[in-house]
């Protein structure tokens, strides 16, 4: 979004909205995130990790489209909030998603990559709105924004071919099949190796410290589970806290009003 408001097409089009409208529209996405992120945590343990992120792609097909096809503030602003529900849902379940399905010495490193990745997609984000901004009329932001049903469809087709999460399996008592995708992962299959028996050990004992934390609160800080709350906490604060996020939204706005609104302030 932030390489397309500074656009003549996008300004002519929408009748150069006020600071508030924009403002709103740029909301939009952290409103719909935060809805999604409150219902990932029970969608996930419902239907599991795999299956919540197939979910969050269905609004995010509807949202883009929404986007694509708007014809006015409010119709973008909608747009927005379902691709941000997308957005929290799987901000939070992919990397649990990941670590869960991966060997435990390359956990880490795919949770960073997949950090990674969400970098480099924003940098292609803004490569797309400055070769986009030299098409003419409406079309110069509606393909822009309809080049974001590209990374979903090749999610979707994916997502299929990849193990559900074994600790999610074991947790709705699927203990047999959960032992099986764990040997899968990390043995080939045997599900007598000991990297096996210990991880199915490791997964065993923590369902039994989760379930006898009890309900409410209070379970995220009884029998030791402070540490992990606290670790999961200081992530996501740390992750929000720092420059990208809130410089990436205001740099083109920062631009276009220090330099003349020309190709310069797209850039």
């Amino acid at each position: 979004m932030s390489a397309i408001v500074v656009t003549p097409q996008y300004i002519t089009y929408f009748n150069n909205p006020s600071g508030v409208i924009q403002g709103a529209i740029g909301s939009a996405l952290a409103a719909g995130s935060v809805v999604g992120s409150a219902i990932a945590g029970p969608l996930s343990d419902k239907i599991g990790r795999r299956d919540s992120i197939m979910f969050a792609c269905l609004f995010w097909l509807i949202g883009t489209s929404v986007q694509v096809a708007c014809q006015n503030h409010g119709q973008l602003i909608a747009g927005r909030v379902l691709n941000g529900f997308t957005v929290g849902i799987t901000s939070s379940q992919v990397p649990v998603y990941l670590a869960e399905i991966a060997k435990a010495e390359k956990r880490g490193s795919l949770v960073i990559i997949q950090q990674l990745a969400i970098e480099f997609g924003i940098l292609i984000m803004y490569f797309i709105g400055y070769g986009c901004a030299s098409i003419e009329g409406p079309a110069s932001f509606r393909t822009a924004w309809g080049t974001q049903f590209i990374p979903c469809f090749f999610l979707i087709i994916g997502l299929p071919f990849l193990p559900r999460s074994p600790r999610w399996l074991a947790k709705v008592g699927r203990d047999k099949e959960a032992i099986e995708t764990l040997a899968n992962i990390q043995a080939n299959g045997d599900v007598n190796d000991p990297l096996v028996v210990a991880e199915w050990e490791e997964i065993v004992t923590v369902m039994r410290a989760e379930n006898e934390a009890g309900r409410g609160w209070r379970k995220f800080f009884q029998n030791g589970m402070w540490k992990r709350t606290l670790a999961g906490m200081s992530v996501q604060a740390w992750q929000v806290s720092r420059a990208a996020p809130k410089s990436g939204g205001m740099c083109t706005d920062l631009c276009s009003n220090l330099l003349a609104p020309t190709s310069s302030s797209i850039i």
